[in-house]
């Protein structure tokens, strides 16, 4: 997955961040040894646990840096840089400290590397920040929540050192929400108690899977970041007077992602479904009711396709602990829905794949 400016590859380890001898006009723009400590602090990461930052010096940092932008420092020969990244499975992180600089993703850039995705940031440093993007003009500071769709051109300028931290979401992951991150709409959420809330997870969740050598999250915990930071981005929406569709046909979208994303859950039914989308049994099955399958077979049909993808690609694994990973209740049941479903049973399912 490409995940622009924030999380390429690692060049450069283990090079000293900054020159022996700076003059006192530079501290302004250079990154000196206490302050990169500092921000290393502010992550909040145990020290025994910091992963190897990237680091980035000149004009060859700047070439570096770039990955679907172009970075603009004040002072090429100057420009130095610190950053923390981490791909992951849909998903990516970043932690990052740069000198002064503007960094811009122009319509050839676009042209050449047609990325399309979502760039959620925060800073905690203080200082001026302008991003432009589609004819307007908005200034941030530290704490605010910042949506950049790297769709259209923008250009977004650092008056000071600054520590961008966020996830890279890519549009496709947002699903039917990803016209909210498309359309054209002031791109910061603040003072709100859900924007602050998610401002604070963004820093912790990129500080917790890109700074520090740690497992990589689940899929789920992935997927529930993503689910907060569309919360943030659809209530600045509705903000700017942009409404999600209330009907049948979002209502019904909505339960077949539920579907895709729980179903594992043995526990998960439509009754889990009208639930979580506030919806009365009765609301939720006249959704369904001219549709050529019901919820429950649904959801059993999710489950035998997870199971049979798993008998392939783990031919050592017993049929109990598929049936159990697949989110059905018994091995009866799965074998029974399996056969319906593939005219034999699972073993003999494996078998046939084998010979």
């Amino acid at each position: 997955m490409t995940t622009m400016n924030y999380a390429p590859t690692r060049p450069g380890l283990g090079r000293p961040l900054v020159a022996a001898r700076e003059s006192a006009d530079d501290v302004g723009i250079q990154l000196t040894p206490q302050l990169v400590a500092a921000w290393e602090s502010r992550l909040g990461v145990d020290r025994a646990r910091l992963a190897r930052p990237s680091r980035f010096l000149g004009a060859t940092g700047v070439q570096e840096w770039q990955g679907g932008v172009d970075i603009v420092p004040r002072d090429p020969d100057r420009f130095r840089a610190v950053r923390f990244d981490r791909e992951l499975s849909m998903t990516a992180t970043f932690c990052a400290l740069h000198s002064p600089a503007r960094v811009a993703r122009t319509a050839e850039r676009i042209q050449a590397d047609p990325h399309e995705l979502l760039l959620v940031t925060v800073t905690s440093m203080r200082g001026r920040t302008v991003l432009r993007q589609d004819g307007r003009e908005h200034e941030y500071s530290a704490g605010d929540l910042v949506f950049v769709s790297t769709a259209s051109p923008f250009i977004q300028s650092a008056a000071g050192v600054t520590d961008p931290s966020g996830l890279v979401i890519p549009l496709a992951v947002l699903g039917k929400h990803r016209p909210l991150a498309e359309q054209p709409r002031r791109p910061i959420n603040k003072r709100t108690l859900l924007s602050r809330a998610a401002a604070g997870f963004v820093r912790r969740f990129a500080a917790d899977t890109a700074a520090a050598d740690v497992p990589a999250p689940s899929a789920d915990a992935e997927l529930a970041a993503v689910d907060l930071i569309t919360a943030a981005l659809a209530e600045l929406a509705s903000i700017d007077g942009y409404r999600l569709q209330d009907d049948a046909l979002f209502n019904h979208q909505s339960a077949i992602d539920l579907i895709a994303r729980r179903h594992r859950d043995p526990d998960f039914t439509p009754d889990s479904i009208a639930a979580e989308l506030h919806l009365s049994r009765r609301q939720l099955y006249r959704i369904f009711e001219n549709t050529d399958q019901s919820l429950a077979t649904r959801i059993a049909d999710a489950r035998v396709e997870t199971a049979r993808e798993m008998l392939v690609a783990n031919p050592w694994l017993p049929v109990g602990n598929i049936s159990a990973a697949s989110g059905f209740g018994s091995v009866a049941t799965f074998r029974n829905r399996f056969k319906a479903r593939y005219g034999i049973g699972p073993v003999e399912y494996r078998q046939s794949i084998a010979r």
